[in-house]
């Protein structure tokens, strides 16, 4: 299995349903473990960070290989 680039961890009641259906919506490669999505290149990084409908008060990116979080606004 690749270790992804970017972990994106998800809050709430239904985070995990949430990111869920983001990934299936927009077909990026990707893991999926409870309320943890890993994406596994850049481009899924910026579709994710152009289309995710929700609240980004909810959300944290972690930057894997950089070992620091990504700051949405």
């Amino acid at each position: 299995m690749t270790e992804p680039m970017y972990l994106v961890i998800a809050r709430g009641t239904d985070a995990a349903q949430k990111l869920k259906h983001w990934a299936n919506s927009n077909r990026v490669k990707h893991t999926i473990q409870g309320n943890r999505l890993g994406l596994l290149d850049d481009h899924s990084l910026t579709k994710f960070q152009m289309t995710w409908p929700h609240s980004w008060d909810t959300v944290t990116v972690w930057d894997s290989w950089n070992k620091r979080h990504i700051n949405n606004a």
